[in-house]
């Protein structure tokens, strides 16, 4: 047998076993280190700190992401204030319609999420979790936006 034909004859066992270790692997991350390796840009270090304090303790966890949520939904306010302000006409009608049709989506996936996740712990800190990291990639957008303003 060639060394071509080996190598497409093992690749499918290799790729299973990789996965099912990588599988293990993720299952076994702490619930601290997986919000830091998920988290967009933007999500404050406050709750980094946080959850390394909280370690797997679901309500520590739940506290740290409650203050991020708070963090993250006025860093989003504050951002959309502003861009608002710099934008006149057309452009600001835009804004705000995109941000209407944001919002409703926001509320449409939250919604999902509540059919998709189960009602444990772990679940309800993925949906807040959730939340969260769409309110930051949100504001992340917008801040984009105010750069191209020149703010």
């Amino acid at each position: 047998m060639n060394t071509l034909t080996t190598l497409k004859t093992l690749a499918l066992p290799i790729a299973l076993a990789l996965a099912a270790h990588g599988s293990n692997a993720f299952s076994a991350e702490s619930l601290a280190n997986g919000v830091k390796r998920r988290a967009p840009q933007g999500i404050t270090t406050r709750l980094y700190a946080c959850v390394d304090k909280a370690g797997d303790n679901p309500d520590a966890i739940g506290t740290c992401l409650s203050a991020e949520k708070t963090a993250q939904d006025e860093r989003l306010n504050t951002t959309y204030k502003t861009l608002l302000g710099k934008l006149i006409g057309q452009a600001k009608d835009a804004l705000v319609s995109s941000e209407q049709a944001w919002q409703d989506f926001h509320t449409k996936t939250a919604a999902l999420e509540a059919s998709i996740y189960g009602k444990s712990k772990r679940d309800d800190l993925q949906r807040l979790e959730n939340e969260i990291f769409r309110l930051s990639e949100r504001a992340n957008a917008l801040d984009k936006y105010l750069a191209e303003r020149g703010q």
